[in-house]
């Protein structure tokens, strides 16, 4: 039987234990570390008597001990049976035996941390994984990534505009609200099937929002199913197929107006000063220019410049498309207006610019006729819910109730609105069909100028739609002609006075 020992001082720690290999036979004598660790004071302490030995070998770590030491006494047994001759040279073959029996608990242990840490880094990865197929996580990343430019589009690779991150932005809010409505806010993109377009569409009809705006939503949520499978997050085919597109029809749109030449003239002509002369300004460069407000309400010195030719022009790239584009200056009063500002306009936002240039119209509309005639058009979900609220409110103080601070300044307002505008019953004013009505002065918007840029160019008979687009930006007929304020009763006219000029154009000839 071996004998096991330490080879230290101490009498405390940890340290390995030894045993001696004694085989006259061979006429060797090792001294072999079996890298057996022990307790230093608990295997002094159970070596001071018999009894102390038992009980120490009956301990949990005793057992351990015990049962290592008895392996290396049968490897060290096997190792000399198995061999007729030994020499020196051999002792490190016995001790990586030894070492490779007595590691193995450690060796398992290592092997199997390893492997804990392996499933745990797999775990997490199929958990991220599977949190970035969730729809809101990967809407909140893709919206991060075009704000921060990470994420781009088209061949070109162009950071996407601060408009276009603006709709994105609007989307996510209502993808949150049908998420929350339908309690499905941790929606994967696998869980999407043939009924959640339809019922993202009635959710967003419950808001009370027009055609043109669900159509434009449902589109936003098919790109972000095709991009998140261009991202590899998305293997539901189901997801890319399910979204139709919603055109828009006239009759489902808000009205819009297109000024005439006539209009423009007396909006220019108009004196005026402070906040709203510059409201108006900024406004005429955005009829003059046919852009944007996004654009115009940014103009510097820098955009007007002459061409190689000498051609004046405004030169810009459109803040939504990106399009480079040149504008020839076709009217002096541009001229007037820039050196008005010496080329420092006001700097105003939208909202500012649409609240002056629809007080700038309500103003003419008392000497412009036109300005006041009635147009048909339908109400934003705001004011639908606005004059909800304010029907109830007339209910409530014709019951005799008495609103609070609040309540009663905001309906004295509609109230205020309501006798100016004759609206009776309602809040927006009503024919007798029981469709809202408004003045014309009510519809001008900031992208009233654009729109009424586009089609006076049209009505001209002077430029093509090609030359049109080329001031515009548009890259479709379809979206330029969406512009196009032109009556079927003047498009027929158009028509008719040109096969006209065409016919007398061949009696001519053939005279």
């Amino acid at each position: 039987m071996a004998t096991f020992y330490l080879r230290v001082s101490k009498t405390d720690g940890e340290s390995n234990l030894y045993v001696d290999v004694h085989r006259p036979k061979y006429g060797i004598r090792w001294r072999v570390n079996t890298g057996i660790k022990v307790d230093i004071n608990a295997w002094i302490t159970a070596h001071g008597s018999a009894k102390a030995l038992e009980k120490y070998y009956k301990s949990d770590e005793g057992k351990k001990v015990k049962e290592k030491s008895d392996k290396v006494e049968g490897i060290i047994k096997g190792f000399f049976d198995a061999r007729k001759e030994c020499t020196n040279e051999d002792k490190s073959e016995l001790e990586k035996e030894i070492n490779d029996i007595v590691n193995l608990e450690v060796v398992k242990a290592k092997e199997e941390l390893q492997k804990r840490e392996e499933d745990a880094i797999k775990a997490k990865a199929e958990e991220e994984k599977k949190k970035s197929s969730q729809v809101w996580n990967y809407y909140e990343s893709f919206l991060r990534g075009i704000k921060d430019g990470s994420i781009r589009h088209g061949k070109e690779n162009k950071r996407y505009s601060e408009s276009t991150v603006t709709a994105w932005r609007v989307f996510g809010n209502h993808l949150k609200g049908f998420l929350k409505a339908n309690k499905v806010e941790s929606m994967h993109f696998d869980d999407i099937t043939n009924k959640t377009a339809p019922a993202f569409v009635t959710y967003l009809e419950g808001e009370g929002l027009m055609k043109g705006t669900i159509g434009q939503l449902v589109n936003h949520f098919r790109k972000l199913c095709n991009s998140a499978a261009e991202d590899g997050k998305n293997s539901n085919a189901v997801s890319l197929k399910i979204w139709k597109s919603h055109e828009q029809k006239d009759k489902d749109k808000r009205a819009e107006i297109a000024l005439t030449d006539s209009e423009i003239d007396a909006i220019y002509n108009m004196k005026l000063t402070g906040h709203i002369e510059k409201c108006r300004d900024l406004w005429l460069l955005g009829y003059f220019s046919g852009q944007r407000v996004s654009d115009y309400s940014n103009f510097s010195r820098d955009n007007f410049k002459d061409n190689p030719d000498g051609t004046p022009i405004i030169s810009l790239s459109q803040q939504k498309t990106g399009e480079d584009i040149e504008v020839p200056i076709l009217d002096e009063r541009v001229n007037e207006i820039c050196e008005k500002y010496d080329y420092r306009f006001p700097a105003l936002g939208r909202d500012a610019i649409g609240r002056g240039i629809k007080e700038v119209c309500k103003m003419l509309s008392e000497s412009v006729p036109s300005l006041k005639e009635w147009e048909t058009t339908l109400l934003a979900a705001k004011e639908r819910k606005k004059e909800r609220w304010y029907i109830e409110a007339r209910k409530r103080v014709a019951a005799g109730e008495k609103l609070n601070g609040e309540e009663s300044k905001r309906y004295r307002r509609c109230m205020e609105y309501a006798s100016e505008h004759e609206s009776g019953e309602y809040l927006y004013k009503r024919n007798p069909k029981g469709d809202v009505i408004r003045q014309r002065w009510e519809l001008v918007s900031c992208h009233t100028s654009r729109r009424s840029m586009i089609t006076n160019l049209h009505r001209s008979g002077l430029f093509s739609d090609r030359d049109i687009m080329s001031i515009s930006g548009h890259s479709t007929i379809k979206n330029y002609e969406k512009y196009m304020k032109i009556t079927k009763s003047e498009r027929a006219t158009s028509i008719f006075n040109k096969a006209k000029k065409a016919r007398e154009m061949k009696l001519k000839r053939e005279a």
